[in-house]
This record gives C-alpha cells, structure tokens and sequence, in this order.
C-alpha cells in the first residue's frame, strides 16, 4: 500500500488539502498519514482540526512512499530543517514529492527546483521567501500544477491540478479517473 505524508503547519490551508488527500484515500487507497511540527493537533484556516500521526523530525517518515506540503503562512516564516533534509533524501531515493502554494517554500528551500520547471504563489513572491533559491530561471507562470520528473508545485488557486497531478505520480495507470476527476471540478468554470 501507498503511503502519503502530509505536512500541516498552523493555519494549514484546508481547500488545498481536501482534494488531494481527499482523492488519494478515496480514489487511490492511499494511506494518508498527517504529520506537524511538534506532533499535536494543528488547526486551518477554516477551523478545521486535524490530529498528527507524527512530528516534522520523527525518523519514521522517511518510510513514506509520497510527500505532500500544504500550504501555510508558517512556511513561509523560515526553514524546518528536519523537513528539507527529509525532502532531500526522499528526492535522492525516488520519491515524489509536492508542494502547493507556501509549501512550496520547502521545495525551494530544499534545492528541489534547481533545473527543474516549478510554480508557485508567483515568482517575485517565491524569490521574496526564499531568496537566490536555485533553479528561479525555471519558473513557470501558470494557474496549474506543474510537474517536472516527480517533483509537484502549484499556486494555492490550483488544488484540483495539484491532486490530479500528485495521483498521476502515484497511479500512471488511472488516468481516465484522473482526468474524469479534473473535468468534473472544470465544469464550474465553463
């Protein structure tokens, strides 16, 4: 079975964790596994409160198949160190990694853009938190996900993109579902 990670700081931006963690538990059987700073319970935007499986530096993380950064003002704030040394391992190893909106600070942090094509909240914004991050001559100014090998980013106004995009790295072969997925949310914008 697929394990996913999914990193929440304070203030955790619920919309863009519904649809990914949503789809990957429903759709994919993925098993969803929440970790956050210290471990105990973190509340969203909206007043939603999720209870942790773990803490950002618990070693048993690096067993995780999948790695999801969901947004917050909190990365914004500064690095976590455990976190971007998890990200780099898991990257060495493999491992799909995504973030959206904020956490793609993390990515940045953690040189995962550097030569590869990447969004995010908009370039002057990204090079504002992370400045002189390599890989900023790739940015791709777009209202999707973008996927570069199996590193994810993407905007907090893309949360459908990101969870089709995340789920095509973790199952290639439900592609019709995926894209059913996608069209059903893009119906309320035609």
């Amino acid at each position: 079975m697929t394990v996913a990670v999914a990193f929440l700081q304070p203030g955790w931006a619920d919309w863009e964790a519904g649809a990914v963690l949503a789809l990957l538990r429903e759709h994919l059987k993925v098993q969803i596994e929440i970790a956050t700073p210290t471990g105990d319970p973190e509340t969203s935007i909206g007043g939603i409160l999720a209870a942790a499986d773990y803490r950002f530096d618990d070693p048993v993380l690096s067993d995780a198949d999948l790695f999801i950064l969901i947004g917050s003002d909190a990365w914004s704030e500064g690095e976590a160190p455990a976190v971007t040394a998890l990200l780099r391992q898991a990257f060495a190893d493999g491992k799909p990694v995504a973030g959206i909106c904020a956490g793609t600070t993390a990515l940045a942090r953690a040189g995962l853009f550097e030569g590869r094509k990447h969004t995010s909240n908009g370039k002057d914004w990204l090079e504002g938190v992370v400045p002189g991050y390599a890989g900023s001559e790739h940015y791709v100014d777009t209202t999707k996900a973008v996927t570069d090998g199996k590193v994810v980013s993407a905007s907090g106004l893309a949360p459908v993109t990101f969870a089709a995009a995340v789920a095509r790295l973790v199952a290639p072969e439900a592609e019709e579902m995926i894209a059913g997925y996608e069209a059903m949310f893009a119906r309320e914008f035609s």
